[in-house]
């Protein structure tokens, strides 16, 4: 059984989107999200729009490494370093939909820069894409010069 997301991302309660880790295999990672209104990302209406499709996506990608890296450790920090390639065929992620977000590993380096390839379904159809660049120092504390805290 794989732990809660936010038993395993860095991120305070109302930040966390994702719902549920389904599947966690080599250089990949599946999770789900219901979109709910609330959270510091939400509309109006409680749908998200197409803009949070890279958190979503960023917060896998995060759920990945920290899991990888053992599950019984404190979550770790990683920086965003790009979105490329970013297409969504919808304005927004409507109010209560059940949403499955794909990452899978392309690429990694031995300083900590990785590249993930993402999706996000709804029912199996294809919502949005897009590749994301990230960088999980080893040291967040030096990489990012005694700001955090």
């Amino acid at each position: 059984m794989l732990p809660p997301p936010g038993r395993v991302l860095a991120h305070g309660p109302d930040a966390v989107l994702l719902e549920e880790i389904e599947t966690l295999g080599p250089g990949t990672l599946v999770a789900s999200a219901v979109v709910r209104p609330g959270t510091p990302f939400s509309a109006a209406d409680g749908s998200l729009g197409s803009w949070a499709g890279p958190e979503l996506m960023a917060q896998a990608v995060s759920a990945f490494a920290n899991l990888e890296a053992g599950a019984d450790r404190e979550p770790s920090i990683g920086l965003l370093l790009g979105v490329r390639d970013y297409r969504c065929n919808v304005e927004g992620f409507g109010r209560d939909s059940r949403l499955c977000v794909e990452v899978v590993e392309s690429s990694r380096d031995e300083e900590g820069r990785g590249v993930f390839d993402c999706r996000i379904l709804d029912a199996g159809r294809v919502l949005a894409a897009g590749r994301l660049t990230v960088f999980r120092p080893h040291d967040p504390w030096a990489a990012l010069g005694g700001q955090i805290g």
